[in-house]
């Protein structure tokens, strides 16, 4: 048995000396080298699936080379919403463009008090469109300065619990949004009244380098003066709110008051109801397309009943006569002096009434319109 052990490890040890020879003689001649160029090859430009041959070698490549540059210190192209690729990008416009250098400095007096309503250094933006509380402002930013100012706003810390922190918007009948060339930019005076908007949302479109901002109005300022110029305009600014009466505060007594508004909320919703029952029976649109009592209308009606019962946090009685005026001011066609008189005014009566006026406008006009039809479908007419 010992013998036979012996030959065959002596047979193997032949063998594995042959067949190492016969591989290195393979080695060094032109079969291999033909191989070798074949296998770099497919290597370099795998197959693809359905082009005759199969996937899996270029897959696994793939593989591999991703996974190789992801690992040893590459990192892929950053998308449209990477968080770290826009604040690279924030901090480059602030430190490299002349815009964005001036933003930040600017932006920090903003910031310094509490945030909310209650920090009454606002940055100004002059916004073209007629805006009023309950509504939405949303930006399209590209400007170095905005995009600095706005990063700074949404990201400053604060305490937890704080709202966050506000910027204004510039009334257009006050402020032009734009300056036509060769023109000073027409500055904001002390006196001028504004809407102070809260910031919601803010994110970054790395492909377009675009900012986008979603706020909402939160109530109204008035410029005291001016603390900055540039790179935009920074005001120290008042409050405005409504003159409250004796049926917001039981501590003013003044029936009269009460008794007028309670009057004019009562007929401005009685208008409402008029020309929603005449818009379905003319087929007319009202307020650009809807009904004409929309889900604000109704929250903050003066009639309980048409108040929705789902509502989680009702206003209060305090604020509700106000904000269901600003509820018909937003959807109202009012011209830029209009709606400047409806945002200066302090007191919840008068801007109701200047509702009423309106929307008796609408009532007649929807009123000759329904006689007109009635009268050409009466057969008794000739």
């Amino acid at each position: 048995r010992a013998r036979r052990r012996d030959g065959r490890r002596a047979r193997g040890s032949r063998m594995s000396r042959t067949s190492l020879a016969s591989a290195q003689a393979k080695c060094a001649g032109p079969a291999f080298s033909k191989c070798a160029r074949r296998l770099r090859r497919r290597v370099a430009a795998p197959r693809v699936a359905g082009r005759g041959g199969s996937s899996r070698v270029g897959i696994s490549v793939s593989i591999v080379v991703a996974a190789s540059d992801r690992f040893s210190g590459g990192a892929p192209p950053p998308n449209r919403l990477d968080e770290q690729a826009a604040r690279d990008r924030v901090f480059r416009l602030a430190s490299e463009t002349t815009g964005g250098r001036g933003a930040m400095e600017a932006i920090q007096g903003c910031l310094t008090s509490m945030p909310g309503m209650t920090n009454h250094r606002l940055m100004l933006f002059r916004h073209p469109s007629l805006k009023c509380p309950l509504d939405t402002v949303a930006l399209n930013l590209v400007e170095p300065r905005w995009v600095v100012a706005f990063d700074a706003i949404a990201n400053a810390p604060k305490r937890p619990g704080d709202p966050p922190f506000c910027f204004g918007i510039t009334h257009p009948a006050l402020v032009p949004p734009t300056t036509p060339p060769g023109e000073d930019v027409v500055a904001p005076k002390p006196g001028d009244v504004g809407l102070v908007c809260q910031v919601d949302d803010v994110y970054h479109d790395n492909k377009t380098e675009r900012m986008y901002v979603t706020s909402r109005v939160v109530g109204r300022f008035q410029v005291e003066r001016i603390v900055g110029e540039h790179p935009f305009f920074v005001a120290e600014t008042a409050r405005l709110t409504d003159e409250l009466t004796a049926g917001s505060d039981p501590d003013i007594e003044d029936p009269e008051g009460a008794k007028a508004l309670a009057e004019e909320e009562l007929r401005v919703w009685r208008l409402l109801e008029t020309l929603e029952s005449l818009s379905k029976k003319t087929n007319e649109e009202v307020f650009g397309g809807g009904p004409a009592i929309d889900y604000d209308a109704k929250r903050f009606s003066p009639v309980k009943a048409a108040r929705p019962a789902w509502d989680e946090n009702p206003p209060s009685e305090s604020e509700r006569p106000e904000m269901f005026s600003w509820a018909v001011v937003r959807r109202l066609n009012l011209d830029k002096r209009q709606h400047l008189d409806a945002v200066r005014t302090t007191y919840t009566t008068a801007r109701l009434a200047q509702c009423a006026d309106a929307l008796q406008e609408g009532v007649d006009y929807l009123a000759a319109v329904a006689a007109l039809r009635d009268a050409e479908d009466d057969p008794s007419e000739e």
